[in-house]
């Protein structure tokens, strides 16, 4: 059996933002403890505070500051319980900078704006915000044509899908040994249900890889960088990452299908991705997208190449 690739948040030295934030998040044994606990899978807060005999309030500001570096999500079930898991089995810090001389291996990474699809096929009930408020008009499909798309920090439809034509200039797309994308999403219900299940496709290059069971549409708090004045439906997704390399497809650290490296990227100079929901899917529960300024993850759309 293939050995499951381990979920590495990856950060370079230079990223002060991000640096400062995981820096503090493990600089706490209370911290360290409860990312220990959740190694054997997702807990609630009452039982962490439990099993590391602390008060419930402490717990809780210690999961606030983990889910904010990134670290942790926090999902609250129709019981009221809120359950934290664990988004990484490790966290890789570069102290190599971008323009070093002497990298020690090479990895070209490309941030992809959520609304800088370059095509879509998406039915009647959909939606775009940007920060400031909505893009268009609301279950308007022809709303998806606007230039003021390229705005957009938080997608939604119900089956389709948004393709990305992403060009790369700057490598040989031959040479690459490895791909990986990751995104902040989740499902789709009118104002949100966090048991709502969706089966969210990935193509690269015409070829379907694998497919994503979001477990839920998540509304039960506000999103870690969703502006205030969206105060009812989605706030938050969870983070999904997927990677393509010489031994397949690899889905959130498991191993999803058998389409391998070669099998999605030769010669050319462009790279294709789509995302959508399939109409006859087991889930078709739709699909919710976030941008840099919504939800939990402060990134859009991460596209990374290894060569």
């Amino acid at each position: 059996m293939e050995k499951d690739f381990l979920k590495t948040y990856s950060i370079n030295i230079s990223d002060n933002k991000t640096s400062d934030l995981i820096i503090k998040a493990l600089n706490s044994p209370t911290r360290r403890k409860i990312l220990m606990l959740l190694e054997d899978g997702p807990i609630s807060i009452w039982n962490i505070a439990l099993k590391l005999d602390v008060p419930l309030s402490t717990i809780s500001e210690h999961v606030a500051l983990l889910i904010k570096s990134g670290l942790v999500s926090v999902v609250r079930k129709e019981s009221g319980s809120k359950i934290v898991s664990r988004q990484y089995e490790r966290v890789m810090l570069s102290m190599i900078s971008s323009g070093s001389s002497r990298p020690r291996f090479k990895v070209h990474n490309v941030s992809i704006p959520i609304g800088s699809y370059s095509s879509f096929r998406i039915h009647h009930y959909c939606g775009m915000l940007s920060e400031e408020g909505y893009i268009g008009k609301r279950d308007d499909a022809d709303s998806f044509y606007s230039l003021q798309r390229f705005d957009a920090q938080l997608i939604w439809f119900d089956s389709g899908y948004l393709e990305y034509t992403v060009p790369v200039f700057d490598i040989d797309l031959s040479a690459v040994t490895s791909l990986a994308l990751s995104m902040e999403l989740c499902s789709e219900f009118p104002g949100y249900n966090n048991s709502w299940k969706s089966d969210i496709y990935f193509e690269i290059n015409e070829k379907e890889v694998c497919v994503y069971t979001s477990p839920g549409d998540f509304g039960d708090r506000n999103g870690v960088y969703t502006p205030s004045w969206w105060a009812a439906g989605t706030q938050y997704g969870m983070m999904v990452n997927l990677t393509v390399c010489e031994n397949g497809t690899f889905l959130d650290g498991k191993k999803a299908s058998d389409v391998c490296i070669s099998d999605v990227i030769g010669a050319g100079s462009v790279v294709r991705i789509r995302i959508g929901v399939h109409e006859n899917a087991r889930h078709p529960g739709g699909i919710n997208l976030f941008g840099e300024k919504f939800g939990d993850h402060p990134q859009h759309i991460m596209l990374s190449f290894s060569y």
